[in-house]
């Protein structure tokens, strides 16, 4: 997969600037997208026409509606033909975030913040074999 854009969920304005520049020292030259809640970022994928091999960065913690509630609302908007790759990009080092993170089938990787170069190198890898295989 030649993910063509990451969308990042995340009520941190901060956080969403340093992921994306983050992002943009990898060479990554496709969109960058940040959403600071869960609703909004659903409603985007509700409209998205465009069907773009997609990497999704999502936070757990989010006001309102969870990361978790969002994952699971994700799985049921995506379909055949819309390769999107959900990984959760998290402050959070529980335990049993990552055990509710592996249960639910749409989240592909977890992990913690600050996203690095390494990590993101990591994911986008996994989100390329994935696309290939299926």
């Amino acid at each position: 997969m030649n993910t063509e854009r990451i969308l990042l969920v995340d009520d941190s304005e901060n956080d969403n600037l340093f992921h994306e520049i983050t992002i943009r020292k990898t060479g990554f030259a496709g969109e960058i997208r940040a959403f600071e809640s869960a609703e909004d970022f659903l409603q985007f994928l509700r409209q998205d026409a465009e069907r773009s091999a997609t990497l999704v960065l999502l936070d757990i913690n989010l006001p309102g509606m969870n990361g978790f509630d969002c994952a699971r609302q994700i799985e049921d908007l995506v379909g055949e033909g819309h390769p999107v790759f959900v990984s959760v990009l998290t402050s959070s080092t529980w335990r049993d975030d990552r055990r509710a993170a592996q249960d639910l089938p749409v989240i592909e990787d977890f992990l913690v913040k600050p996203l690095t170069r390494e990590a993101l190198d990591r994911v986008m890898a996994r989100a390329r074999a994935k696309a290939s295989a299926g």
